[in-house]
Formats: structure tokens, C-alpha cells, sequence
């Protein structure tokens, strides 16, 4: 899936009683930091249908992605990618397969070998911003002064930036800050999540993301779309299915094998 580079790199899941806790606006007292909140609310999800669009522009150009997603826990993801190239993912649980179409070859290692990257992107809740909180989940965070807009807010530090979570009287994460210095005055991403849909008691999905990145002055802009949304439902088995999506499609199991 194609992602707004993270401001440190170029290629950017709630237990039932505390998603209900969150939707009230009222936190546990203690042990849970404001990323493992967010997080623990979407335990509650075990499959996700959506369609996905996203725009983005840099003075490079400006470039559109469609993708239809279906997603299951543990570790089953579908995407597909219509536009602009023809991609398709498939996990069935066990191993991740990636190919796009005209290419010699495909990419495929077991989910037990997936690098860390790739292990969020298979693992977030598609549609929501776990793929920022899970990078956080086991760093220290520092509650930092509210604002009218976020009572609850966050600070953390990955050891090469400064990252802000802001989250409304709902408990809801509705912007990322990313930043160069300690004082919080040299911002160089942010991401911000808007259109809430409440997709069960106590557990919101974003429907947009708008986020910005300043790449050394280049400043790429994104906006993501989540259309369709479906939650919970069934899904059809067959299309965790590798063999029917991949015929006579060879993998490999590095990016760099794929043109050689």
C-alpha cells in the first residue's frame, strides 16, 4: 500500500472495556500510556472491508492511489491496488506475498520473518493511525498541558524526534505532531484524522487523513480517503487464498532479487 513517507524515513488495534471507558472520555488512572489507550480500543476489530484513496502532491507532481483493503485477524490481509500501478497483496496468515503486475517476479517471506515496517502495516487496523501508535507502544510518554481543542495530550521521544499525540474529549487520536528539537518550534510532519465514524460502541475509525511532511524543504502533502467501511463482517474465505490470485507468478523473498 502506498504511504506519505515518515518524517524519519521514506517508506506511514482497543481491549472492549477500555474502548468503552474511551468513548465516555474516561481513562484508566493507571498503566496504560495515551498510545497504548488508542491501541487497546481497537481490540475489538477482527475484520475491516474498505476502499481506500489517497491524493498526494510535492513539487515532484502529484500522484492518486485506489485500493480496495480486506483485512482479518491474525495476520490476513487482502489489497488490491487498481490505480496507478496494479499491485496486489495477499497474507494468508502465515506468509505475505506482494506483486505487481508486469514485474519478473513477486516478494514473498513467512509473517514471522516480515521485517518490523512491514509487520505494522500488515498488522494496523486499516483506516486508523495504529501504524504511528505502534512504533510508540513500548516508549515513555510525558503528559504535556491541554488545550481547549485536546484535554488529553502526549510526548514522546524515539530517540531521533520529538512526537506529540493530541486526542479529544472522546479519547479519540485526532493529530500526530512531529518535531526536530525538544522546544517543540521546528515541526517537520503532522497528521491529522477528521470524519469519525463510530464503527462499534466506543471504537472510531477516521474516515480522512490529512497529512503534511517537510522533507528538507520539499513538503509533500496527503490526503486519505476511507470509503465503503465494513467491520466485523464476514469475508470471503477465498480470498486469503495466495494460489488463486498468483498464478505462474514466481517470489522472491528480497525486494533487490525481484529484478535480477
Amino acid at each position: 500500500m502506498s504511504r506519505l513517507p515518515r518524517p524519519h524515513a521514506l517508506p506511514l488495534a482497543f481491549c472492549l472495556v477500555c474502548a468503552a471507558m474511551i468513548g465516555s472520555g474516561q481513562y484508566p488512572a493507571h498503566g496504560q500510556t495515551l498510545a497504548e489507550r488508542v491501541l487497546s480500543s481497537y481490540d475489538a476489530v477482527t475484520s475491516v472491508v474498505c476502499q481506500v484513496r489517497k491524493e498526494t502532491s510535492s513539487p515532484a507532481g502529484a500522484l492518486r492511489t485506489l485500493s480496495r483493503v480486506y483485512y482479518s485477524k491474525p495476520d490476513r490481509l487482502h489489497v488490491e491496488n487498481v490505480s496507478p500501478v496494479k499491485r496486489r497483496i495477499v497474507s494468508d496468515g502465515r506468509v505475505f506475498y506482494s506483486y505487481i503486475e508486469g514485474d519478473p517476479k513477486g516478494f514473498s517471506r513467512p509473517v514471522s520473518q516480515l521485517d518490523t515496517e512491514m509487520l505494522i502495516q500488515l498488522r494496523k487496523v486499516p483506516g486508523t493511525a495504529m501504524d504511528h501508535l505502534l512504533r510508540l507502544k513500548d516508549i515513555p510518554e510525558e503528559s504535556i498541558e491541554p488545550t481547549p481543542e485536546f484535554p488529553q495530550r502526549a510526548l514522546c521521544h524515539d530517540g531521533r524526534q520529538w512526537i506529540v499525540l493530541n486526542s479529544d474529549d472522546l479519547g479519540r487520536l485526532v493529530l500526530v505532531e512531529f518535531f526536530n528539537d525538544e522546544k517543540l518550534s521546528i515541526k517537520t510532519a503532522e497528521y491529522r484524522f477528521d470524519l469519525f465514524k463510530e464503527v462499534l460502541p466506543g471504537v472510531w475509525i477516521p474516515l480522512r487523513h490529512q497529512a503534511w511532511l517537510d522533507n528538507g524543504g520539499v513538503i509533500t502533502r496527503e490526503t486519505t480517503n476511507i470509503d465503503h467501511i465494513e467491520v466485523n463482517g464476514a469475508i470471503a474465505e477465498n480470498l486469503f487464498v495466495p494460489g488463486l490470485f498468483f498464478e505462474n507468478v514466481k517470489f522472491v523473498d528480497s525486494f533487490q532479487q525481484i529484478y535480477k
